[in-house]
Formats: structure tokens, sequence, C-alpha cells
């Protein structure tokens, strides 16, 4: 039995995936794209897979949408987005080959195009974009291509690297076919920057990127196709590389904002268990804004519908000694409120995936004196090579209210947490006793928890292709 599947997270049907691609919703189902490899769970031969919904939680899925075309000397077809236009969708995604057409330096941007959104036709004569559009102006891993529509015409955005700093570049297209090059849209102090895609509230406009760590987000104003007046810089989630990274997103039919992000693998070389997937999405999160520039995210509230079995707690006093919740399980959510006061006298350790014998068990950690949170996995497994590393952040600190509340995701192999809806971790860990499935609470001093609750998750309906 695969103990590390997740239940309630979208998988690919087997082998490798990773960063989501072109969601869209259409005649009331979501569509989603992802990076797949269909022959091994490692990366290569990165093709698209595809998968369909009518909730976001149970997922049915199609024949893979992209493929190389290797007659084209085309290897890989890597991440892109979508558009609607009428009774079709076109996709819009970096194509890298081998030699000149290499990711750093030959990366071209392709086009595809649906109506029964099952066969996808490549457009005649690729590229739509190449390198060539830029001039004078040297980018390098030029890749992402995130597609919408202004008042005036359609604006693309890509990542890219210019004079060694990851930035986003912006282009403009009155039919989504001829492109023009309009400049740099936002330039950062990392090395480089991927997977650009943005939302705009109103006046305001929310630039997400992923720099080969966690996902950051600045919030500005667009004038003359750049990000300027720029009032917030902030994280979406402090997984980056071991959590949640590649981030992308889309508006639904009920006008919401929905961002899809990838959970890498955190195994190590040598794992002992035979498996033959890797890679996992995130639950999709709805975005909002906030008036002093940060967004807040939390899980669609379809995924309550999967909640089970439900256990209730109250006023519980946490101290050195261990609260044992009594709740076994690998699968579930667990929500919890506590008055910041309440912290003031010591910390609170949320352990999850905890045996019986104490030697296995992943930390939550608030600390409100230092201002952090952390999913310490230094005990999570007795495998030696799986990933260790803490993740870490910050809690909210423009938050004026006295409450915090939690809420924490486990499946199996993966932990999201979400903090007053504001900050956000994601991990992977991989118990390797048969009872880590427990639930404690301790404190280094005394803390009282308002309340918590527990709900033992059913498994999403992730079905096969048909």
């Amino acid at each position: 039995m695969d103990n590390y599947r997740p239940r309630y997270h979208f998988t690919a049907p087997q082998h490798w995936m990773n960063d989501p691609n072109g969601p869209f919703q259409k005649d009331g189902e979501y569509h989603l794209f992802y990076q797949h490899n269909p022959h091994a769970a490692k990366w290569g031969d990165i093709h698209w897979g595809h998968a369909k919904s009518l909730d976001l939680i149970h997922w049915n899925h199609l024949p893979i949408a992209l493929a190389p075309s290797t007659e084209l000397e085309e290897e890989h077809c890597f991440s892109g987005c979508s558009v609607i236009q009428g009774d079709e969708v076109m996709l819009f995604y970096t194509s890298i080959g081998d030699g000149e057409r290499n990711a750093k330096t030959g990366a071209q941007q392709w086009t595809a195009k649906s109506k029964d959104l099952l066969q996808w036709n490549k457009t005649a004569n690729p590229p739509a974009l190449s390198l060539e559009l830029h001039g004078d102006v040297e980018i390098t891993e030029w890749r992402d291509p995130y597609v919408w529509q202004e008042r005036d015409g359609w604006r693309m955005l890509l990542g890219g690297v210019y004079q060694g700093k990851g930035c986003s570049l912006i282009y403009r297209s009155d039919d989504l076919e001829k492109w023009s090059f309009q400049g740099i849209f936002h330039r950062g102090d990392e090395e480089i920057w991927e997977c650009p895609h943005l939302f705009r509230f109103g006046d305001q406009a929310v630039l997400f990127y992923s720099p080969s760590g966690p996902v950051r987000y600045i919030t500005g104003t667009i004038r003359e196709d750049k990000l300027t007046d720029v009032v917030k810089h902030g994280t979406v989630d402090y997984g980056g590389w071991e959590g949640y990274y590649a981030s992308t997103g889309f508006v639904d039919e009920k006008g919401r904002k929905i961002m899809h992000g990838w959970i890498p693998e955190g195994r190590g070389d040598n794992f002992p268990v035979r498996l033959n997937w890797a890679g996992v999405l995130a639950l999709p999160r709805v975005v909002d804004l906030k008036s002093n520039g940060s967004i807040t995210m939390s899980p669609v509230p379809e995924i309550e519908k999967l909640r089970g079995k439900h256990y209730g707690f109250k006023n519980i006093e946490v101290g050195q000694t261990p609260v044992d919740t009594e709740v076994h399980s690998t699968s579930f959510e667990c929500s919890l409120k506590l008055e910041k006061a309440a912290l003031e006298n010591g910390n609170l350790i949320i352990s999850l995936f905890a045996s019986a014998s104490g030697l296995e068990h992943t930390d939550l950690r608030l600390d409100l004196a230092k201002g952090s949170i952390c999913i310490d996995r230094s005990q999570s497994s007795q495998f030696y090579k799986v990933n260790k590393t803490s993740v870490k952040g910050d809690l909210p600190q423009e938050d004026e209210g006295r409450l915090l509340r939690l809420r924490i995701f486990a499946d199996q192999s993966v932990i999201e947490v979400f903090v007053n809806d504001e900050v956000c971790l994601t991990a992977r860990v991989y118990p390797s006793l048969e009872d880590s499935h427990g639930i404690l609470l301790t404190s280094e001093g005394e803390v009282k928890v308002a309340s918590m609750d527990i709900w033992e998750m059913q498994a999403a309906e992730i079905r096969a292709v048909e």
C-alpha cells in the first residue's frame, strides 16, 4: 500500500508532474494542465497533462494535451497559460529543444488551439514569439507566458533574466498572433524569475513570480506597461522548493481569483519505498487583497465537502506534558483558534504524524515572541536521506486582531498551513513507522488553546483517463 500518495490533493495518474499550467473554467467546467513526464517518475520529456473538474476537488484525467513535436526538433513543452475565445481555447507555452534551442538562450513561445478541449492542434509555422523580438536587449531563461486582455489589446508576461537579475517582460498584441515587446514590466534582485502571473483588483495589480525559492508577490499599479507605485512585497508561501513553487492563477466564472501551485517531492536519493509517481498540487487557493496591499489566501471552500468524522476541543490547557488528542489520522484538516495573549507565556507545538514511541513526529511551532512559525521536520522520519530541513515563516505582523487562526491540511506526505489566511507554509514529510499518525499539543510554557477542530478527510475522486 502507498502510504505517501495524497488522498485529497491532486496528483497525476502516474510518473512525474510539476508546474500547474493554463487553468480556466468554461461552461461550468474547470480545466487544469500540468507539466508531466508520461514515461518516468522523474523530470524529463515534458508534456502537458490535462484534467477537468466541476468543483476543483474531484478530477477526471483527460488525454495528454501537448507533446513535444520531435519532427520540429522540440524536446519539451514548458509552462504556459490559456485564453478562452468564444468556442475555442488557445494555449501559450514555452517550447524547448536541443543545441541552439536550449532553455537558457534558445527558448521560443508556441501556441495550440482546441474547440473540443481534447484534441489540441499546434499553430502552423511556430514560433509565435522568439528572442529576436527583444532587439539589442539580451534576455536569457525566457519562459512561462501569461496572457490577459486590456482595453487596448492583449498583454503577455514572460519570465526571464536581464543583466543577471530576474524580471518579468511584457508584450502587446491586437490579435493574439503578432506580438511586440513593450519592455521590462518589473525587475527584482533575485537571479531568476519564473512563472510570472498577476491578478487585478480595481486599480491595483498583484504580480506573482517564482525566484527559485519561496514564491513572492508585489502589489502596485500598472502604468505604461510597467508595475509602479509598489505598496507591498510579500511571500506567497514559505515552502519554496521544499513545499510550494511555480504558482499560476485564473479568474473563475464566479469571479474568484484562484491560484494553483506545485508541491515538489522531498524523498531524497534512494527512497526505500518504490513509488511510481512524483509531484503534487497544492489545494487551490482563493486570493484576495487587503487595503494595505497584503494578499489573503484560503483553500477553496469546496474542500469542506470532504470533511468526515469530527473531533472538537475547547479551552485546552497546554504545558510541557504532551496533550494527546487521541485522534489518529494521516489525512485530516485541523483548525485551531487561540488568543495571541495566550502565547505570551510560551510557544505552542502541534505535533503531527507522531508515533507512540516518540521517535517520529513533525512539529508545527508557533513563537509569538520571535514572530515566527516553523514546520520542524527534524524528527519527521527514520528514513535517512529524506529532506528534513525546517520550513520557516513569519507570523502576520500587521494583523490588528487578537486572535490567531490556524488551518492545517495534512495528507499522507503533505502539510499545508494557513495562518489568518495571510501566512502560508507547505512541506513534505515521509514517516517510516506504521503508527506515525498521532496529533499532540505541547508548550515550553503554559498556553490555552481556545478551540481545536479536527476532521478526518475523505479521499477525493481523481479518475484515470477513460
